[in-house]
């Protein structure tokens, strides 16, 4: 053999163990797990990521943020389910109450039209009634501003759900 031969397989398994070698020298490159994208095309990083467990520790990472997603997913869920009994309550309160203030109002005129003679000539009754009809307004301007607040809840968290503040629940 001549001697260019022979350096020349000398050189070749040297060569080779380099080139075969180096990305393994590469790995002691300090990698993060934030640095370790697979969609990114660098081969020797990529090789770097996966030797070193940087691609483990990145996929434990992002299942962790999952489960924590998840989680919080559950919860605006339970938020929304709330809500939405929330408004559906407030609704049967506010026509329940509405009824109620019909009939107290259907029975008081009925009641008052039973004394409007009497209350001519009688001025204590008449006094009487205008007191008890002067406290039936307070009360109705009371209810009347209670079915008010009603509504604006309702008004409110229908804003919300059509703004899309709980469309991510709804997955």
């Amino acid at each position: 053999m001549t001697e260019q031969t022979e350096m020349n397989m000398t050189f070749f398994p040297v060569a080779a163990l380099v080139v075969l070698l180096s990305p393994a020298m590469l790995t002691g490159c300090a990698t993060t797990p934030g640095q370790c994208d697979p969609n990114h095309p660098d081969f020797f990083n990529n090789v770097s990521c996966l030797t070193s467990g940087a691609y483990a520790e990145r996929q434990r990472d992002l299942e962790s943020r999952l489960s924590a997603e998840r989680s919080r997913n559950r919860i605006f869920t339970a938020l929304l389910a709330d809500l939405r009994s929330e408004r559906s309550a407030v609704g049967r309160d506010l026509k329940s109450k509405q009824a109620s203030l019909q009939r107290a109002d259907a029975n008081w005129r009925q009641l008052k039209g039973s004394l409007a003679a009497e209350t001519r000539t009688n001025p204590a009754l008449a006094t009487r009634v205008r007191r008890i009809d002067e406290d039936f307004a307070a009360i109705e301007a009371a209810k009347v501003a209670e079915r008010d607040a009603l509504a604006n809840q309702v008004a409110l968290l229908q804003q919300e759900l059509d703004a899309g503040i709980y469309d991510s629940v709804k997955r």
